[in-house]
């Protein structure tokens, strides 16, 4: 009987053990079960919440943003944090939620535009392989390229012209004899509008104008935590960056040649992305300006190696000037008439440009279009020219003039024309750039069982 008791409170004991043992396994799947209830209650929260992402910006822009302004026009974080408890407790029961926080936000203008530039190259890497990197590293190169012999233009014109003035006023003085100026009349037409020169009907150009004083490349912006460092900003990401811009924006050939509808703002934004003007005539003029003294140079550059062309500008500049003493006349009218060339050769290039025909960039002997008498009368040049098959499109020179563009300018830029162009569309008159965000942290108190407090960064994937 000693050794039945025994076992009977030996037994007892153990029991009491287990029962307690089994407690606390139920207890524990029961918090599991309920740590899993709350997780799953915030990925579907996460989900509903960036499911509100703005859908113009998606569907004209490929980005993945979500609006706080939510079309009100001003800012509402309290009513995002409405949204995320909204989603809680309707995953959870309603009364679930006792507290959320929202803070450090990733902003689309971050960075002055860096953030957007991000989220940008991300897109065009998953749609573009390696053949557009060797495209605009092809741009990169023709960029150099093109600053350099603009340079040399620049300084030869600026440098032969006061040389020929002083060489003409010691002539009439030392030898009372004048000397014919034949390219008197180009000089008067470089003076005045340059697209006058190159468009046959410039009436069929936008005289579209935007007030640019609230603009966010201008304004005081909202500030957040900065980009979310998935692109840097460096010449590869540049690469796809410049691809994006090319797809997205339109430019001037494209309404001109009718290959697409003009847009709620301004119609040639590549042109405003790089010149920044506030209407669209002032941006094409700014840009053709740029790409005319490209081409003044890279043309200039070739007509010093072509003999042929050389010789026919010192034997026009020996019959202009006669017999004379002042030496270096002759030379300095060679050299005039040299730039002259190259200056209508480029009003062609910039013309068949705009038109949508392809120009080389290096020219040769066969693909020069201009003789030396249309040089001296611009004014009776054609606008028919045959185009360069193995040339360059509008948009690729526009794709230089990005290259040697600040990234800074072009990121906020091209957020002034996404911020323009969404606003003339239904129920977005209040939308600003800065008030877009694509990523977010969160902290959220939730009775559920016991309470729990969870942290998540809150973001879209790209």
């Amino acid at each position: 009987m000693r050794i039945k008791g025994e076992i009977t409170v030996f037994v007892s004991l153990m029991l009491a053990v287990l029962l307690f043992f089994f407690q606390i396994c139920l207890m524990s799947a029961r918090y599991a079960f309920l740590r899993s209830q709350t997780e799953e209650a915030l990925e579907l929260a996460e989900c509903s919440v960036l499911s509100e992402y703005h859908r113009e910006l998606l569907n004209q822009y490929g980005l993945f943003y979500l609006d706080l302004g939510y079309g009100l026009g001003e800012e509402n974080q309290e009513y995002l944090k409405q949204r995320i408890q909204h989603f809680l407790n309707e995953n959870l029961g309603s009364g679930r939620t006792e507290a959320v926080e929202t803070w450090d936000f990733s902003r689309a203008s971050d960075g002055n535009g860096l953030a957007y530039y991000e989220q940008a190259v991300s897109l065009m890497k998953q749609k573009t392989g390696a053949g557009i990197l060797e495209q605009f590293r092809e741009y990169e190169h023709l960029g150099q390229e093109a600053e350099e012999r603009q340079a040399d233009y620049e300084a030869a014109d600026a440098r032969e012209q006061e040389n020929f003035e002083e060489l003409k006023r010691r002539r009439e003085e030392e030898e009372q004899e004048s000397t014919p100026d034949p390219v008197s009349d180009t000089n008067a037409l470089k003076g005045g509008s340059i697209l006058h020169l190159i468009l046959e009907d410039p009436e069929e150009l936008s005289g579209k104008k935007v007030d640019l004083s609230s603009a966010l490349s201008v304004r005081n912006r909202l500030a957040g935590i900065g980009p979310r460092g998935i692109h840097a900003g460096n010449v590869g990401n540049d690469v796809f960056f410049h691809a994006y811009l090319l797809e997205r924006f339109s430019h001037a050939a494209e309404l001109l040649q009718g290959e697409k509808e003009p847009s709620a703002w301004l119609d040639y934004q590549i042109e405003y992305t790089i010149a920044g003007k506030d209407s669209d005539i002032a941006n094409l003029e700014a840009v053709c300006g740029r790409l005319l003294a490209i081409r003044e140079g890279v043309n200039y550059a070739y007509l010093l190696t072509d003999t042929a062309k050389v010789a026919e500008c010192e034997a026009l500049a020996a019959a202009l000037v006669g017999v004379t003493m002042i030496p270096g006349l002759v030379e300095a009218l060679k050299q005039i008439l040299l730039l002259s060339w190259a200056f209508a050769e480029s009003v062609v290039d910039l013309r068949m440009l705009l038109s949508g025909k392809r120009v080389i960039f290096w020219k040769s002997a066969d693909a020069w279009k201009v003789s030396l008498e249309e040089a001296l009368h611009l004014e009776n040049l054609g606008f028919d020219e045959g185009e360069d098959p193995q040339g360059l499109l509008y948009q690729d020179y526009l794709g230089i003039l990005l290259v040697i563009t600040s990234r800074e300018k072009k990121a906020l830029r091209s957020l002034d024309i996404i911020e323009g162009v969404v606003r003339k569309t239904p129920g977005n008159q209040g939308f600003y750039i800065d008030q877009c965000v694509d990523g977010f942290q969160t902290r959220m108190v939730i009775t559920n069982g016991r309470e729990w407090t969870c942290e998540r960064w809150l973001c879209y994937e790209w």
